[in-house]
């Protein structure tokens, strides 16, 4: 290799080195420069908050309210122990029709059948004495005042000896449906323990316990339905006084039998307490302290302080405030502010 042997040489090429230097320095340079990112506020100011998006719109709204009861037939019973006497049997079982006074349980226990055997031996000598008396009645060798309580005491006996018998047999007091059987042969119930459950179920029956506020509200007639658009009924009765210790006033709205409720069960129910023929609506997501976020042509929101008439489950009626058309915001409304940019994702427009 051959070397410049002159000054001059070894000059211009250094000067040469140093320029190729600066430039690779300016080119890395050049390449890690980052642009500066942009901040929230400028996204949102250039693509809009995005946000969900419904219209009011004008027509007839039905005013329906919510309550939890529990189901029961027309009306229902509970045959309870009267003594503690050994269930001998159950000749029902559930599901079953029975006619009021028909057998549902029968017991077996020595204080029943002393008590039988005591008025049997009664109404025996009862029954004798009117038949000894009876003839010399008839030949006026005896006072009508004697033959009367011997008569009376006859009646007695046999009243007596009925309602020991019935202590045997516990009955039905209604015509309807077994619900529930609770007694089982051979169990010793405690005076007053429930045994067998019977219900009409011609009509089903949901008791309701609500306000005096809401029972303002609710009279007789109104429609009901199960709630979530389930089958359709009636309020059937209003009860003229609260609870004394709840203060709560008893509603019974009537289904038909075949509305699929279960006696026993909690049901939740809807009472058709209003209805307007023309009213401006929004759903209820859009009302966020008595306003509604707007969202005009050039999708910019404004805040609207509105006033609030009738309420469902869903929708809100607005009396003054927006009008029909307009569209209001669902979702996203908690990061707008006055005129925000917004950009539509779902609803009209999106």
């Amino acid at each position: 290799m051959t070397f410049p042997k002159s000054r001059g040489a070894w000059i211009g090429i250094g000067i040469a080195g140093l320029l190729l230097l600066v430039i690779v320095v300016r080119v890395i340079q050049a390449g890690t420069t980052e642009e500066a990112a942009p901040t929230v506020e400028e996204i949102r100011d250039a693509e809009g908050i995005p946000v969900a998006v419904a219209t009011a719109v004008e027509g007839p709204m039905e005013v329906w309210q919510a309550f939890n009861g529990t189901v029961s037939g027309a009306t229902d019973a509970v045959v309870r122990a009267r003594s503690d006497d050994q269930v001998a049997s159950v000749p029902v079982s559930e599901g079953q029709r029975v006619s009021r006074g028909q057998a549902l349980v029968r017991v077996a226990g020595e204080a029943t059948q002393a008590r039988v055997r005591q008025a049997e031996a009664a109404f025996r000598q009862a029954e004798r004495t009117v038949e000894r008396l009876r003839p010399l009645h008839e030949a006026g060798a005896i006072s009508d005042q004697e033959w009367e309580n011997a008569v009376t005491q006859y009646q007695m006996a046999r009243d007596d000896l009925a309602a020991a018998r019935e202590g045997l047999t516990l009955t039905s007091p209604l015509a309807g449906t077994v619900t529930e059987v609770i007694a089982r042969p051979g169990m010793i119930p405690s005076p007053g323990d429930p045994l067998v459950r019977v219900a009409d179920l011609s009509q089903l029956v949901v008791r309701i316990q609500v306000s005096a506020t809401d029972a303002r509200s609710i009279r007789q007639g109104l429609p009901a339905r199960v709630a979530g658009g389930g089958p359709r009924g009636e309020v059937r009765r209003v009860a003229l006084q609260a609870d004394p210790v709840t203060r709560l006033v008893e509603i019974e709205v009537a289904f038909p039998p075949d509305a699929g409720l279960i006696p026993g069960t909690l049901e939740r129910v809807e009472v058709q307490t209003g209805s307007r023929a023309e009213a401006v609506q929004v759903p209820r997501a859009a009302l966020r302290d008595d306003a509604v976020w707007v969202v005009d042509e050039e999708e910019r929101a404004t805040r609207r302080q509105v006033s609030v008439g009738a309420q469902t489950s869903e929708a809100v009626e607005i009396t003054s405030g927006i009008e029909a058309g307009e569209r209001v915001v669902v979702q996203g409304a908690s990061l707008l502010g006055e005129g925000a940019q917004v950009r539509i994702v779902s609803g009209e427009g999106g």
